[in-house]
């Protein structure tokens, strides 16, 4: 029937939903501070008291069961595994996705999968050299915001009052 897949599709965003609210919450628990402090300067962090091989441990298993999750929804839809679909260029497009969107910010990779997604299809128009423009896009943005879109977002906002104030 026609109403599959698109029941298939509310289910996966409904699963995308909870997961993204789970990892929310952990963000801002204690343990979320501890997995960012680990991140942003590991020495520190143990000097803190911040036992570094657990939390490492313990967001390798999160990851995981994150992926694992993702595997368990990829399985139905596409009906036959095999590890020819999982190419070295489908890991880097995922990495380019977190990056351009901004890695280490919540909404980073849901902001670099749409941007990843969506602007190779917006120069199509292009024809044959959509996916230049693409990398141009992708090599001036790191040039110049290696902290993703959300990034130069935040550098735009704080620089906005400025920005008024200098031209009055």
């Amino acid at each position: 029937s026609t109403k599959a897949p698109l029941d298939f599709y509310f289910f996966c965003l409904g699963i995308l939903a909870l997961a993204s609210l789970g990892a929310w919450w952990l963000l801002r628990s204690p343990w979320g501070r501890a997995f960012t402090a680990l991140r942003e300067n590991p020495m520190r962090a143990s000097s803190l008291g911040i036992d570094t091989r657990r939390y490492t441990l313990m967001a390798f298993a999160i990851g995981s069961a994150l992926g694992g999750i993702a595997g368990v929804l990829y399985a139905p839809l596409v009906q036959f595994i095999e590890p020819t679909a999982f190419t070295l260029g489908l890991s880097f497009n995922l990495l380019l996705m977190v990056i351009v969107g901004g890695a280490g910010r919540f909404g980073g990779p849901f902001l670099g999968a749409a941007v990843s997604v969506l602007l190779p299809e917006w120069l199509r128009f292009s024809e044959g050299l959509y996916l230049m423009l693409y990398a141009v896009f992708v090599m001036v943005l790191l040039a110049f915001c290696p902290s993703g879109l959300l990034g130069l977002a935040e550098r735009l906002r704080d620089s906005w009052p400025r920005f008024f104030k200098s031209a009055t």
